[in-house]
């Protein structure tokens, strides 16, 4: 009877199941106090939920980042285009200053070399007037005659048609003019402050060359013709009496700005 009763376990010619609980059923499968199916299930539902919630955050800042951005960039931006406003404006000034300058020159140029061409003028015709007279010719190419007419009325008008007024002229040397311009418009308004008053000024010098060589005849020779003048390339053999034949002004003299 002891036989019939004994645990059917405890059978050695029975097989064990491996495993911890000797091949049992795990607590949570037998309803005991164990994990349960549900507890997994609730777990991996919050992990989503925090998932989801992450991505929808990072999502989020990444919408509203760039705006954000945009408005703190948007005073810099206004501030650069500010500076490359003003530095145009400043190099408009610039360049119309420069023109106006160039305008003052240009006067000041055309003044001189009027008056130094009024000059030449009136040292040919002083030549012509002492032709017979070889002896006098070498103070005429040097400047060594009275000049009658006022050469500087001659740059005067020279510089208004060039808006400029006439502030100097006078002669350095005997072959040679200086004159001084101020320009009748100013630069203008700008954002450099003042400009609308600056007016430009300017001078300039031009010299007057003799052109021509002479050889005088010998002392004492009576009715000797009068010396062969050469002018550069040219070789002038002078006839009084043939006004036609003689050298003009550009051919005795040339004139030019000083270097």
């Amino acid at each position: 009877m002891v036989q019939h009763h004994r645990d059917v376990s405890d059978d050695p010619r029975r097989p064990r199941r491996q495993g911890a609980d000797g091949g049992g059923v795990p607590r949570h499968h037998r309803g005991g106090r164990g994990d349960r199916a549900g507890d997994h299930r609730d777990e991996h539902r919050a992990d989503d939920l925090r998932r989801d919630h992450l991505e929808d955050l990072r999502g989020h800042r990444r919408l509203t980042r760039p705006g954000r951005d945009a408005g703190q960039a948007f005073p810099i931006y206004l501030t650069v285009v500010a500076g490359l406003l003003f530095l145009a404006f400043a190099y408009l000034a610039v360049g119309q200053a420069a023109v106006n300058r160039g305008g003052a020159q240009t006067a000041a140029d055309a003044s001189a070399l009027a008056a130094a061409q009024d000059v030449r003028d009136q040292l040919a015709g002083q030549w012509l007037k002492v032709l017979r007279d070889p002896a006098k010719w070498q103070d005429v190419f040097d400047g060594r005659t009275p000049i009658l007419g006022d050469p500087c009325a001659r740059a005067g008008e020279l510089a208004a048609r060039n808006d400029a007024r006439l502030t100097a002229c006078s002669p350095p040397g005997p072959l040679e003019y200086r004159t001084e311009v101020r320009t009748d418009k100013s630069v203008g308004r700008s954002v450099v402050p003042g400009t609308e008053k600056f007016r430009s000024t300017a001078s300039a010098t031009a010299e007057i060359e003799p052109l021509c060589t002479f050889e005088l005849p010998a002392e004492g020779a009576a009715k000797a013709p009068l010396p062969r003048l050469t002018c550069k390339d040219r070789v002038w053999d002078l006839e009084p009496d043939d006004p036609s034949g003689l050298p003009g002004p550009d051919d005795l003299f040339d004139v030019h700005l000083a270097d």
